[in-house]
């Protein structure tokens, strides 16, 4: 069992290079590994941070710890913090939690996946596949050599793109009976809406507290006040700032069919029972 000073380096792996390292974690979650995003916090506390769970937000409060200008033009806060990032696996994560206070957000994962659909549904159309294809492509052949892999990895999974004029509504209710599918088939898509626990590990028991959506304002007040530092706490909600004129960025709970839901509860079972257990480990949640 591995075990750990608190004076240690934290262990995992690192994104060096987001065109391979970024990819190669992506597709190694997606098939189901368990690997925990940690950004650490002074000597003694860590974040895990989840996709959808506020992580603009966190990851901004984070890089403003380090000095970053997070205002700055074209700034990304997920990129910016991707490099800083230590991937650990169950093992690793939990010797850096005998050491480090860990915290979490988890998020009811239905609308955790509206939240990713609003975002990123609209790149599971046939246009902005091609668009994102062609951008990565030297050329002719090679767009067309990665458009035929593209059309037989979907049809191997039973999915095709939806038109550029389809209904969000239709196809986020079509997606969620697909789940599985679109998650094997579009990387961008996938650690988007897979499970909580391939971020968070499968044992709450490594965390100091997790905290729900709703407790994100009161974690970074804490923050600020223990850092002394003036923070920009501005939200970041970026659906709402496109949802009058892009129907993609409208999309909400109520719009799931009955059948969609069934079937999102059914693939999100884990998350749901690794929220009742760090209940009864943790107890009720506090800021950390």
């Amino acid at each position: 069992m591995l075990q750990l000073q608190a004076h240690d380096l934290l262990p995992g792996r690192r994104v060096d290079d987001p065109a391979c390292d970024w990819a190669q974690i992506q597709l190694r979650m997606r098939e189901g590994v368990q690997l925990s995003p940690v950004l650490p916090v002074g000597g003694d506390a860590g974040l895990v941070w989840v996709p959808k769970n506020g992580c603009s937000t966190l990851k901004r409060v984070w890089l403003q710890f380090q000095g970053a200008d997070c205002q700055r033009p074209g700034f990304d806060p997920h990129s910016a913090a991707l490099s800083a990032t230590h991937w650990l696996n169950p093992e690793e994560l939990r010797a850096v939690s005998d050491h480090r206070a860990l915290v979490a957000i988890w998020r009811d994962p239905i609308d955790r996946f509206v939240s990713a659909c609003r975002s990123h549904l609209v790149e599971l159309t046939t246009g902005a596949m091609y668009a994102k294809l062609r951008s990565s492509s030297p050329d002719q052949s090679g767009f067309d050599n990665a458009l035929r892999f593209h059309d037989e990895l979907f049809a191997g999974h039973g999915v095709h793109s939806f038109a550029d004029d389809a209904d969000p509504v239709d196809v986020m209710n079509q997606v969620a009976l697909q789940l599985p599918e679109w998650i094997a088939c579009h990387i961008d898509w996938s650690h988007h809406t897979i499970p909580q626990i391939n971020f968070l590990g499968g044992d709450p028991r490594c965390y100091r507290t997790i905290l729900g959506m709703e407790q994100i304002d009161a974690l970074v007040s804490h923050w600020a006040k223990a850092s002394g530092l003036q923070l920009d706490l501005t939200p970041q909600h970026v659906s709402s700032q496109e949802e009058t004129n892009n129907l993609w960025r409208r999309l909400k709970r109520d719009q799931l069919s009955a059948e969609a839901i069934a079937a999102l509860q059914n693939f999100y079972a884990g998350d749901l029972a690794f929220l009742e257990l760090a209940q009864q480990q943790l107890g009720a949640w506090q800021a950390a």
